[in-house]
């Protein structure tokens, strides 16, 4: 028994409409049917949830090769209505009589190795083993404990600087999100994030990052912007603008002093209506910086359709500058490209004062990582710019004033 889901279907319903959702299942349901073998059994579930009755199999191997030819048949985007919609498929695999025997119990199995497959990343199956069941159930909990972060203000931004290279200034902080459970403590963020991408949190998670962040911004210096990443998903949505509108507006934050920043992999599929959105804000005034260059999808195309301000190179050619030739190469050829193209380039993951000095030979224009500063609280921000020379000192009280603070 193979039991599969979409990965992200909730977004194209919210983004698109349910109409262009049902169009989708349809696409799905014919994809299925053109790739399973002949005896073999395809039926909807429900919702966006599919099963695959696969006949007449010797070992495990043989319904790996059933199960990767699925996965690569719902892999590619598809046309609907004149849109190019990213598809995508998790799935989970239950074996008879090995995994039981009764169709429900199989079914259930197929459905906890269909979580276990999302949760290691979405995109591949997992075969059932019985140490699963504690796991997903732990994935529930977190998902449960996760809808509660924002109204029990367990959420946090910290905030990492970027410093320019030219002039040894900083240009910016990124935030980074932050959650700290009652119980469950600090949570990274690799652990809860897909997590509320898969059950549609996101959207309410990002608006809050939005939204504090500019807030926070708002009380440094006019010359030092904030850096916010966008989940893919989040690209995805109808009221993106309208967020980041309602965000600054809200805050009080020019919109030259916001930066979006995107990851290669939100490029893929329809990428003209990305763009659209994308050039959607930047009529706001807002700076958009492409993340993690080099190791998604990369693509000199879109370079060229869009005019990011800014690439940020990603730290597995930074941490390695110093003593690969290769990785050294591939950093200067993506800066020279850069420069070129008008973009502002940034380091990320910055450890060692030798990689540095290489990226100051190379022209980078800006870096970041803990050889600067690990990430800090947003209170410490201005002691942190006054201790560089880059914020005010605060105003003295008068020695008369007594007031209580």
């Amino acid at each position: 028994m193979l039991c599969l889901d979409l990965d992200g279907f909730k977004t194209v319903n919210d983004a698109l409409g349910h109409d262009m959702g049902d169009m989708l299942l349809r696409v799905v349901g014919q994809r299925l049917e053109a790739s399973r073998r002949t005896g073999d059994i395809v039926a909807r579930l429900g919702g966006d949830e599919f099963g695959l009755i696969v006949r007449e199999i010797n070992t495990p191997d043989e319904v790996a090769l059933v199960a990767g030819r699925v996965l690569y048949a719902l892999s590619k985007p598809c046309e609907i209505g004149g849109v190019t919609v990213p598809l995508g498929a998790s799935l989970g695999i239950a074996i008879a009589p090995r995994d039981g025997l009764e169709a429900d119990v199989l079914l259930k199995h197929a459905d906890l190795a269909l979580y276990a497959a999302k949760a290691a990343g979405r995109g591949q199956f997992s075969f059932y083993t019985h140490s699963m069941e504690a796991r997903v159930v732990k994935r529930l909990g977190l998902e449960r404990a996760l809808r509660e972060a924002i109204p029990g203000q367990q959420l946090r931004l910290v905030f990492q600087p970027q410093i320019r290279l030219g002039d040894n200034r900083v240009s910016a902080f990124e935030a980074l999100l932050r959650w700290t459970h009652p119980e469950l403590g600090d949570v990274p963020p690799q652990e809860f994030i897909p997590v509320a991408e898969e059950a549609g949190i996101i959207h309410d998670i990002g608006k809050w990052v939005l939204h504090q962040a500019c807030k926070e911004a708002r009380a440094w210096p006019d010359a030092v912007r904030v850096a916010v990443n966008l989940s893919p998903l989040q690209v995805m949505a109808r009221d993106l603008r309208a967020d980041v509108a309602h965000a600054l507006a809200t805050s009080g934050l020019p919109s030259d002093r916001l930066e979006i920043e995107i990851t290669e992999s939100v490029l893929m599929g329809d990428s003209h209506t990305t763009l659209a959105k994308l050039h959607a804000l930047r009529e706001l005034g807002v700076r958009i910086a492409l993340d993690d260059f080099g190791t998604g999808y990369s693509s000199l195309a879109y370079l060229r359709r869009f005019p990011f301000d800014q690439l940020k190179i990603d730290r597995s050619f930074v941490r390695e500058i110093v003593t690969r030739p290769d990785a050294r190469a591939i950093v200067r050829a993506t800066i020279e490209m850069a420069n070129a193209l008008r973009m502002e380039t940034l380091a990320e993951g910055v450890e060692d004062e030798r990689a540095v000095d290489v990226l100051r030979e190379q022209q980078c224009g800006a870096v970041q990582g803990y050889l600067i500063s690990p990430p800090i609280h947003h209170g410490d921000v201005l002691d942190f710019l006054r201790a560089r020379g880059e914020a005010p000192e605060p105003a003295s009280r008068p020695a008369g004033d007594r007031t209580a603070a």
